[in-house]
């Protein structure tokens, strides 16, 4: 009985640690970041606001004035992001804004750019995930995400391959006025409520093959280039197509 007791003890305090690595703060993640460690972590929790807009680095890139023109400041991620099998239950914030409070105080929108690969896989974003205007100037990947809320790419350009693919957007998927420079992936991608990819540019192809659109999609005003792959993309809510092209002819959902 005694070696028993002893032998489950040893087990106990060998698990300890491995059951304190499930839970990491937002700050120490920032940390890294700011100390240029390669950030990569699998099978956790991320608690807090992973706020990537107020990083060591950040600078003014525009000074905004009396007449109200907003002022804007930019962070940059130096180095490679890898999250793998996470759960975010606080923002994911690459983008944020404050509004002044006076008719002569400008606002202030703070921004985040990804230098290296970002690598985001199997995760949960909990709450709002916020890349509105970032560059990501190498491969994007987040394949096989859960977003539960918003899901704000607006204005976002990707230098690189973005990959998408078997992402499951339960809030508002916002990629209105994106810029996919080169591949762009959405296959088996599933939209619960409305998609807007109106004005996206994508430059060498996209794909949904697959997917599926439960709320309004808007592909308005899209020129899909001859690298489009459509097929098997089930449109179960209501579609926008006004103006929009597949390889510089009109395009509509019977062709």
């Amino acid at each position: 009985m005694k070696t028993i007791l002893t032998s489950f003890l040893l087990a106990l305090v060998l698990l300890t640690p491995a059951l304190a690595q499930r839970t990491v703060s937002a700050s120490e993640i920032i940390d890294k970041i700011n100390r240029k460690q390669t950030v990569s972590y699998e099978n956790v929790t991320i608690t807090g606001d992973l706020d990537l807009t107020s990083l060591a680095n950040r600078r003014e890139v525009r000074d905004g004035n009396w007449r109200g023109e907003s002022e804007e400041y930019l962070s940059t991620v130096e180095v490679p992001l890898t999250f793998r099998n996470c759960r975010f239950d606080g923002k994911f914030l690459a983008y944020r804004s404050e509004e002044g409070r006076f008719m002569k105080i400008s606002n202030r929108v703070y921004n985040a750019d990804f230098n290296e690969a970002v690598t985001i896989e199997n995760c949960t974003f909990s709450d709002e995930a916020a890349f509105k205007y970032s560059t990501f100037r190498q491969r994007a990947q987040f394949t096989g995400n859960t977003f539960r809320n918003e899901a704000l790419f607006k204005y976002t350009k990707f230098n690189s391959a973005a990959d998408f693919s078997g992402s499951n957007f339960r809030g508002y998927a916002d990629f209105k006025y994106t810029k996919f420079d080169e591949q762009a992936l959405f296959a088996k991608a599933h939209f619960d409520r409305s998609a807007d990819f109106k004005y996206t540019k994508f430059d060498e192809g996209v794909t949904f093959k697959s997917a599926r659109f439960d709320g309004n999609a808007d592909f308005k005003y899209v020129h899909f280039p001859r690298q489009t792959n459509l097929d098997d993309v089930a449109f179960n809510g209501g579609t926008d197509f006004k103006y929009t092209t597949l390889n510089g002819r009109r395009f509509s959902l019977g062709r």
